[in-house]
Order: structure tokens, then C-alpha cells, then sequence
């Protein structure tokens, strides 16, 4: 299954990265922002998208989530998207 990752944190990134491709999966392309998504989805057309709908830009108000859906980019992709929405953690 060939797939792109979009996710503002590397370290988060790597970590996805790494645990796709140990289960077989092809990371087609890497996106640190919501452009590169865009443009990733358009040349590697993913069959499998995990996407951070809070990064920038619009990191305030779910900027990537709006702009993937209104390009029609999850529909014309022809795969499945994964929206991952995560805060951090405080002891």
C-alpha cells in the first residue's frame, strides 16, 4: 500500500514512517506542512493518507483537514485518509 504522511513534528513523522514501513507499507512521500501535502498527494496519488489537521499553516483552526477537503484532494486520491489530532502531555 503506498502512502504519505503529513505531520509538522519530524520526530513524530520518523516514528510513523518507521512503523509503516516495518509493516509493509510504502511511505511515498513525507509532508512537514499543509503545501507539501497537497502537492505530494497530487504526484504519488496515495492510496492511504495520515494527515495532522492542525498544522500550518491554520495550525489554530484545522488549516490542513479544510484545505485537503476542499480541493477534493481525499476523493480524487481514490484511497483513505487518517485525520490525527494530538496535544501535548502533562504531568
Amino acid at each position: 500500500m503506498r502512502a504519505v504522511i503529513a505531520e509538522d513534528s519530524v520526530s513524530l513523522r520518523v516514528g510513523l514512517v518507521k512503523t509503516l514501513e516495518m509493516s509493509g507499507c510504502q511511505v511515498a512521500a513525507e509532508a512537514g506542512d499543509t503545501e507539501g501535502l497537497l502537492a505530494a498527494v497530487e504526484e504519488h496519488r496515495p492510496q492511504l493518507a495520515f494527515i495532522d489537521v492542525r498544522m500550518p499553516p491554520g495550525f489554530a483552526d484545522g488549516g490542513s483537514g479544510r484545505q485537503w477537503r476542499s480541493v477534493g484532494a481525499g476523493r480524487d486520491a481514490g484511497g483513505a485518509a487518517f485525520a490525527v489530532r494530538g496535544g501535548a502531555v502533562r504531568s
